[in-house]
């Protein structure tokens, strides 16, 4: 399980506008966006070259993309199933 840059306990009520926890075939993201900030942050364990990383992109529409940083391929936060 991918651990955040912050400690999740210590999170308050309406400090983040975005934050999700993803399993992706092969991998795992964890994206999150504080109030006021343009660009999200994210944590990835990478489903094409297998490596955990992290990084910010901006998420603009859906479906929310991220790029991994050791081998640069695009991936698409799925969307949940209901």
């Amino acid at each position: 399980m991918l651990k955040p840059p912050f400690d999740p306990r210590s999170i308050k009520p309406g400090e983040f506008e975005y934050l999700t926890r993803r399993k992706l075939e092969g991998g795992e993201v964890l994206v999150w966006r504080r109030k006021g900030e343009e660009l999200s942050g994210f944590v990835l364990l990478c489903p094409h070259c297998g490596k955990e990383s992290q990084g910010e992109a901006e998420l603009r529409r859906r479906p929310y993309r991220v790029r991994c940083p050791s081998c640069n391929r695009s991936i698409s936060l799925p969307r949940f199933k209901k």
